[in-house]
C-alpha cells in the first residue's frame, strides 16, 4: 500500500491519542506511524520525542472546551436544565481528561511537566468560569449569594472525584450511572443554590 506524502499534525495527534488510550503509554511509535500509514520517522520529523507525542496529544487542552458554554450563560432557561447541561459537560469532560491524565502517569510523566507550559493552568481557568456563571446567575436572581469560587470548587470536586477514584485508584464509589450520578449532584446543588435557602 502506497504511504501518503504527509499527514498534518492534528491527524498524528489524533491517532496517537486513541492508540496511546486504548494501548497505554508503552505502545511504539512504529504502530501509530503504520496506522498513519507513513514512516515513524515521518511522526519524529514532527514530534521529536515520544515523550513530547505523549504531552502534546494527551495533556489537557489550555482551555477546557465547556468553559466557553459557561462563558455565553446563563440564560432565561431554568436553572435545573442549565445546571443539568452544565454538569452533565463538565462531568463528561473530566471522564475524558481523567483517561489521558492516567496514561500520562503511567509514562511517567509528572504534573509538573503536564502544567509546565500553562499560565494559569486549565484547572484555574475552569474554576474561574464555572464561579463567572455562579456569579451572573446570581446577578440574575436565579441562585442565592454564595462564594462562587469555593462553590465551584465544591462543585468541580463532586464531578472529578468518582472519575479519579475509579480511573486511578480502581475504587468505583457510587452505583450510579453517569446520568443518575448528575441528576444527584445537580439536586443537591439546586437545593443549596436556591435563593430561599438563605
Amino acid at each position: 500500500m502506497a504511504r501518503p506524502q504527509r499527514v498534518s499534525d492534528e491527524e498524528i495527534l489524533k491517532t496517537a491519542r486513541k492508540i496511546f488510550l486504548e494501548h497505554g503509554p508503552k505502545v511504539s511509535v512504529d504502530v501509530i506511524a503504520d496506522r498513519l500509514g507513513v514512516s515513524a520517522q515521518a511522526v519524529y520529523k514532527r514530534f521529536s520525542t515520544k515523550q513530547e507525542l505523549l504531552l502534546e496529544c494527551l495533556r489537557p487542552p489550555g482551555v477546557p472546551q465547556w468553559t466557553e458554554e459557561l462563558n455565553a450563560g446563563p440564560t432565561d432557561e431554568p436553572l435545573a436544565e442549565q445546571l443539568t447541561h452544565v454538569v452533565t459537560v463538565i462531568s463528561r469532560f473530566f471522564v475524558e481528561m481523567s483517561a489521558r491524565m492516567a496514561v500520562l502517569h503511567w509514562s511517567g510523566i509528572s504534573e509538573k511537566d503536564i502544567f509546565a507550559h500553562y499560565d494559569p493552568p486549565p484547572p484555574v481557568i475552569g474554576i474561574r468560569a464555572l464561579a463567572g456563571w455562579l456569579k451572573k446567575a446570581h446577578e440574575r436572581g436565579l441562585i442565592r449569594d454564595v462564594d462562587t469560587e469555593a462553590t465551584a470548587i465544591a462543585l468541580l470536586g463532586s464531578l472529578h472525584a468518582p472519575v479519579h477514584l475509579e480511573r486511578i485508584v480502581g475504587l468505583k464509589v457510587i452505583d450510579h450511572s453517569p446520568e443518575e450520578y448528575v441528576e444527584q449532584v445537580v439536586s443537591v446543588y439546586l437545593q443549596g443554590l436556591h435563593p430561599s435557602s438563605n
